[in-house]
């Protein structure tokens, strides 16, 4: 099963950082085909050789600290 992704999904690959844009799903592993932001190349790797990127927001300027107070007031009854 093939699946162009809707929203682009922030990930981190042996090749440096880039945005998934389709997941293949196969009998034996997954994979995902990946644009590489600094190489503008398209390239597809398994399941296990990428991980997520931090998004806030598409890298609006939002820090990490500030990330973390936001969650945390977000998170008060």
């Amino acid at each position: 099963m093939v699946i162009q992704l809707d929203e682009l999904i922030k990930v981190e690959t042996p090749l440096g950082p880039g945005y998934a844009i389709i997941f293949e799903s196969g009998a034996d592993d997954n994979f995902w085909t990946v644009a590489l932001s600094d190489t503008q190349a398209i390239v597809t790797f398994r399941q296990n050789q990428i991980r997520m990127g931090r998004c806030y927001t598409y890298d609006r300027g939002i820090s990490d600290a500030d990330m973390r107070k936001r969650i945390k007031q977000r998170s008060r009854p």
